[in-house]
């Protein structure tokens, strides 16, 4: 064979080297490839004695079949190189032409550590399959002198490896080598229904969009409810609407429903000293019915003396009546420069001079209501009567303010009483005025100056002093004499007084006295002046 080649040609040396009865090599029982460190690598021939021929190789081993990022000592430095013949027959060019290996950079294991030396350098590489580990162990324990590998440290920047990178060429495994068992894959078990999974966090993004769209679905069940408690409101304001309108058309029953307001007078306690006074003048009078009711406005001190009863109004029930007309006039109901054409249904007998003008007349509402109070004029209040609505809106009227006895049955002059009041309700009313609850301050100022122009000073202004004054209004008819207003005394202090007293038609003189005597008892005692014993006298018929 070694013949057959020129001498000094690579064919000529392996063939040599094949048929050299010393080269020893064996082949191996079976097709299980030990695992030893240097199994599989090539060594550089070496000369003998100046010959050309190659020192026959370690037997030759098969390395298992592992990824291209598990090779065993594929980094791995060494001073020789091995070369077999399976090498060369697996690639002859190989041995004429070397290519540097392919080398690629295996991504480091997280939970290795690089510490370890020894055994532990095994740990250096990934196998992905367990049974090729047992392997490698049991080969290494059953042939202790099988060198390991030793892990080359990393190159720094700018120093040159101490030897070129030796290619490992690819084994060819026989045919009856025994492929190691692949590995099953596991089957991914289903979390056990028992068990609850741990909590995932929420994203802030999605955690606001919840937020979000939970508040504007509050927002829309609270904007539901405001619309069904906003047509409840609405649906009970047209029902009180339609309850006034009906009580506007059947004033009389609107009337005795409404409920009264409530007094506006503060009482504290009562003048005892004055009251034991006037009952002495009262008792001293039999034949005369008196109601007197007084309210000091600074202290609210009072004195009631049948201050509840009702008595026929007269003329008194025009105070009630100027409030109410002025009280249109703030709701711009009624203008002061309206109109009114006098009628012939108006026209009544009594005080005053509207009574003996021709019908068809025109008056503005200004001038009535101040002929209805300053001169007492019936035909006057007949006009204003009609204008305001007529007698049951002006009851409804004074329901609501709380004047519990005072009634408009008739149109005056009503000479047979049937109207009524109470001394208490004509003191509530001007008190009223005064706290300003019923009208505009504007309109008070006027009320008050109205009565103050009265013209009938026979009554309450006989027993005052010099220097006060006094608005009020007087009724006369020929059973029941009525005087009421508010005092103002030159001190400074003001109250309220209204004296009724039901007489005869043959005792009008001594009702007209006992009204002047208990003005001037009334305004000495408030007024800081003494009175004098012979105040206390009986009024003789």
């Amino acid at each position: 064979m070694a013949e057959r080649f020129p001498k000094g040609s690579i064919l000529s040396v392996i063939s040599s080297s094949i048929s050299s009865p010393n080269s020893g090599s064996k082949q191996p029982k079976s097709g299980k490839a030990s695992q030893s460190g240097n199994s599989g690598r090539r060594r550089p021939p070496q000369p003998q004695n100046g010959n050309s021929e190659i020192r026959s190789p370690e037997p030759a081993t098969l390395p298992l079949q592992q990824g291209r990022g598990s090779r065993i000592g594929a980094n791995s430095p060494t001073s020789s190189e091995e070369f077999t013949t399976q090498d060369f027959l697996s690639d002859p060019r190989s041995a004429i032409n070397p290519r540097k290996p392919r080398t690629s950079k295996t991504p480091q294991s997280k939970t290795r550590q690089p510490g370890k030396k020894g055994l532990a350098a095994v740990d250096m590489f990934e196998f992905p399959n367990p049974n090729l580990e047992r392997e490698n162990v049991s080969s290494i324990a059953s042939n202790p002198n099988t060198q390991l590998p030793t892990a080359t440290p990393p190159a720094t920047r700018g120093s040159r490896p101490s030897s070129p990178p030796v290619r490992i060429s690819d084994t060819v495994i026989p045919a009856n080598a025994k492929k190691p068992p692949v590995p099953k894959p596991r089957p991914q078990t289903s979390p056990r229904p028992g068990k609850r999974s741990a909590p995932r966090s929420v994203p802030p993004l999605v955690y606001a969009t919840r937020l979000l769209i939970l508040g504007v679905g509050i927002a829309v069940i609270c904007g539901t409810l405001l619309s069904v408690v906003n047509a409840v409101s609405r649906a009970s304001t047209v029902a009180t609407e339609e309850q006034t309108t009906a009580g506007q058309n059947n004033p009389a029953d609107s009337a005795s429903a409404a409920p009264a307001t409530p007094e506006v007078l503060q009482l504290n306690q009562e003048l005892g000293a004055l009251k034991t006074q006037v009952q002495v003048l009262a008792t001293e009078n039999p034949t005369l019915t008196a109601g007197i009711f007084l309210v000091d406005l600074d202290t609210g001190s009072y004195l009631n003396f049948n201050g509840d009863t009702a008595f026929a109004s007269a003329s008194t029930i025009k105070v009630p009546i100027l409030v109410a007309f002025f009280q249109a006039v703030d709701e711009g109901k009624v203008q002061l420069d309206q109109m009114l054409t006098l009628k012939p249904e108006h026209i009544v007998g009594g005080s005053g001079e509207m009574q003996d003008q021709a019908p068809g007349k025109k008056y503005s509402a200004l001038e009535v209501a101040q002929n209805m109070i300053v001169v007492s004029d019936n035909t006057a209040t007949n006009m204003m009567i009609e204008l305001l609505g007529g007698a049951e809106v002006l009851n409804q009227h004074f329901a609501n303010w709380g004047l519990s006895t005072t009634v408009l049955r008739n149109n005056l002059p009503d000479l047979e009483g049937t109207n009524t009041t109470s001394p208490k309700d004509l003191i509530n009313i001007i008190a009223q005025v005064d706290r300003g609850n019923l009208v505009s301050v504007k309109s008070r100022d006027r009320i008050l100056q109205i009565m103050r122009q009265t013209q009938n000073a026979s009554l309450l202004p006989k027993g005052l002093g010099e220097g006060s004054v006094i608005a009020h209004k007087t009724g006369n008819i020929d059973t029941m004499l009525a005087d009421a207003g508010m005092v103002d005394l030159p001190n400074g202090k003001r109250y309220l007084v209204a004296v009724m007293v039901k007489h005869s038609p043959e005792t009008e003189k001594p009702a007209q006295t006992l009204i002047r005597e208990i003005s001037r008892i009334s305004y000495r005692y408030l007024n800081g002046e003494e009175t004098p014993d012979d105040s206390q006298m009986k009024i003789k018929n």
